[in-house]
């Protein structure tokens, strides 16, 4: 088995602050233990919420294991991987629709096994990203995350809450 979706429906259900809030408290605790024991060596962990959003993911400018890159390095990710043009037009509300990678009808974790995130991303797709001025920070998954911001940027937010939505009327 390569992936399995652990659905989590009690731990933050719900579109609220409060649910994302408990929901990324819990997988935090999660995830430090996978790290803790080394079992990141083997897995990886990909978190998914209703009302995912990466701004009330702690730290916010730094990253956090099975979430996505902080929101601020989205242009200079776009820069690096060549979308220089979307990295210098796109607004914040533009790079905000790249939380819809982690919004699900219900809250879950997909764990995969490390082959597969590397098959993903590739293995050695770790980088130095110039974050701001003089400061770098490792990064990976350029190509991914810049494709995805500028995709889901195009689909536009209405399409993609609507998306969300019917997902979630089928899930109940």
């Amino acid at each position: 088995i390569s992936t399995t979706m652990l659905s989590l429906p009690a731990i933050g259900a719900g579109m609220s602050e409060q649910s994302l809030t408990r929901f990324s408290a819990v997988v935090e605790l999660i995830s430090r233990n996978l790290c803790l024991f080394r079992g990141d060596d083997v897995f990886g962990l990909v978190h998914f919420h209703p009302a995912y959003d990466r701004m009330m993911i702690h730290p916010i400018d730094k990253p956090s294991y099975g979430h996505l890159p902080p929101r601020s390095w989205l242009r200079p990710m776009m820069t690096m991987n060549g979308n220089v043009d979307e990295a210098k037009t796109f607004t914040e509300e533009d790079l905000e629709l790249s939380d819809y990678q982690r919004k699900a009808p219900f809250t879950a974790i997909n764990i995969l096994r490390v082959n597969q995130l590397n098959a993903a991303s590739g293995a050695k797709s770790i980088v130095d990203l110039e974050v701001e001025d003089g400061v770098f920070e490792k990064a990976s998954g350029i190509t991914t995350y810049s494709r995805n911001a500028i995709r889901l940027a195009g689909v536009g937010k209405e399409a993609l809450d609507a998306g969300l939505e019917a997902d979630i009327a089928i899930a109940k």
